[in-house]
């Protein structure tokens, strides 16, 4: 049993009954040009938000890549204690 993206057309197997009008991971994901409103809804309830300022998708995209840099260094430390 397969169940098919309705956006890109991607099959994949499944165990369970196939679902309708699925996406798959990729185009689940919201982007400015792919489900704007929800794209960003996540990104202003993301971290601490002020109402009245403004925040750029590449500031977002940044504060993003330091919270995983973060987290990577935490689990490396974890790993290989010094």
């Amino acid at each position: 049993m397969n169940e098919t993206c309705r956006e890109c057309g991607h099959t994949w197997g499944v165990t369970t009954t196939p679902r309708t009008n699925v996406l798959c991971t990729p185009c689940a994901r919201p982007a400015p040009n792919r489900r704007p409103a929800h794209y960003w809804w996540l990104r202003a309830h993301t971290g601490h938000w002020d109402a009245g300022q403004y925040r750029t998708p590449e500031w977002w995209d940044q504060q993003t890549s330091i919270a995983d840099l973060r987290y990577a260094a935490e689990i490396a430390a974890r790993q290989w204690p010094a």
